[in-house]
């Protein structure tokens, strides 16, 4: 529901705008953009962070009641009878409403109060961190699955081809069977042809099918018409002057814009805030406290027996001191300095090995991006050799047969050409993601991106 909420929302963030960088996939097939704009509300993995996120601020609560004032009473209504034992006949009864009310406030405790407070608000920016790289990594998921899809709709189309193909072949042998020209076994290769054909057809159909299911149960939608899938990869565009920018800035900034980076280093804010609270466990606490009450009070001896009701109220100011706790505050001051220590090391490990990788993800871009033209002018040649087959069959100096072969070639090149546009891309969106430069990330709310305070 929050996620909802906020897609209503004026959003910021790190990202950069669209035109700022080279197109990505929902750039390119804008079919995609609306669905990845509904995962943030409704995927799974985003209901998951979200009560994720609600269970920190209900920490939050928790930890600030510590500084607020407490109230609390009791009331009751009794009636009660009380007599002399050794003269039963003296006797009293009263009836009536009691009461009691206190108020407590702490006063001073060090700082230790606000401290648990702080520590509530950084597991909240915590939480909102983890949220934003959970949206990060399911969009990166969902590209390189509807890329997938795209592909596999080639991979369909090349199949049904394929089959038909082998199925004409087939009855061509089989009418030449019937005329006595072709014997049994000319007839047995062509329909285990077929046969295989047939089940790379349907191989693919349930691929496909899988393959849409899986994407739906990512996004959180129910159903996706396979017709507004594209038919085919749009040709990415290469920009490496903005790769290098990218990448220079990123490592010149020491990965300091990445979520990752910034939720390890609340982790470290935290350990520092455990360790001013154990740092003050035995030092002295002052807290004030008032109440107000009403009650019954008997009074009995031999001759008679006395009730009154009685009111009182008063203040106190009230000083605590934990002399010795067994060591306990030593282990808990050595506790958060460890854990100040061990979240340091991972966030330096942690930010080299996220600039290591994206390093590479600038090399893997220009190899991509090599192979993506190798595969383009492949494709071009078997468009041409197919073209001129067709206009040599109209000629008569090409067969129908030669024509159906270079067209499923021509075919097969068009599903390498939308395969190595499809890694292209895929390393694309895992670089910008990688960087926080994704323009997607902007339907997020700016504060998902702060540090803790």
């Amino acid at each position: 529901m929050l996620a909802v909420g906020l897609l209503g929302m004026p959003m910021a963030g790190r990202a950069q705008t669209s035109s700022d960088l080279p197109p990505l996939p929902e750039d390119l097939m804008p079919v995609l953009r609306p669905m990845l704009v509904t995962a943030l509300g409704q995927s799974p993995q985003m209901i998951v962070q979200n009560i994720n996120i609600a269970t920190a601020e209900a920490v939050l609560i928790q930890n600030r009641a510590g500084m607020l004032p407490g109230l609390s009473g009791s009331a009751q209504y009794s009636a009660n009878k009380t007599a002399v034992a050794q003269a039963s006949s003296i006797s009293s009864s009263s009836s009536g409403l009691f009461y009691s009310l206190s108020f407590n406030q702490p006063l001073f405790a060090w700082g230790a109060l606000k401290a648990r407070t702080d520590s509530g608000k950084i597991g909240v920016y915590i939480a909102e961190h983890q949220y934003a790289t959970a949206y990060r990594l399911l969009v990166v998921s969902l590209r390189t699955q509807f890329l997938a899809l795209v592909t596999k709709k080639i991979t369909l189309r090349n199949a049904e081809y394929a089959l038909k193909q082998a199925e004409e072949a087939l009855a061509t042998v089989e009418e030449r069977f019937k005329t006595g020209r072709a014997s049994t076994e000319d007839v047995t290769v062509p329909r285990l042809a077929v046969d295989e054909a047939r089940l790379t057809r349907d191989q693919a159909v349930e691929d496909l099918e899988n393959s849409k299911r899986l994407f739906l149960l990512m996004v959180g939608k129910a159903d996706l018409d396979l017709e507004v899938v594209p038919d085919d990869v749009p040709r990415p565009v290469y920009a490496p002057d903005v790769v290098a920018r990218l990448l220079q800035e990123f490592v010149q900034a020491d990965a300091e814009q990445t979520y990752s980076t910034r939720e390890w280093r609340d982790y470290i804010k935290s350990a520092d805030i455990d360790y001013r609270i154990a740092r003050v466990n035995l030092l002295p606490k002052f807290s004030f406290s008032a109440s107000i009450s009403q009650a019954n009070v008997t009074s009995a001896s031999v001759n008679s027996v006395s009730q009154v009701g009685v009111s009182s109220n008063g203040w106190n100011v009230i000083g605590s001191w934990s002399i010795f706790d067994g060591f306990a505050t030593r282990g808990a001051k050595l506790s958060a300095l460890s854990r100040k220590r061990s979240y340091e090391r991972t966030l330096r490990t942690i930010t080299d090995q996220t600039i290591a990788q994206v390093r590479d993800l600038e090399k893997q871009l220009g190899f991509a991006w090599r192979g993506l033209e190798i595969s383009q002018s492949r494709r071009d040649l078997s468009e041409t050799t197919f073209k001129r087959l067709e206009e040599n069959l109209k000629l008569g100096s090409a067969s129908q047969t030669m024509v159906n072969s270079a067209q499923l070639n021509f075919y097969s090149s068009e599903f390498t050409l939308a395969y190595a546009r499809s890694g292209y891309l895929n390393y694309w969106s895992q670089f910008v993601s990688t960087l926080c430069v994704d323009p997607i990330l902007n339907v997020m709310p700016l504060s998902y991106l702060k540090d803790g305070k």
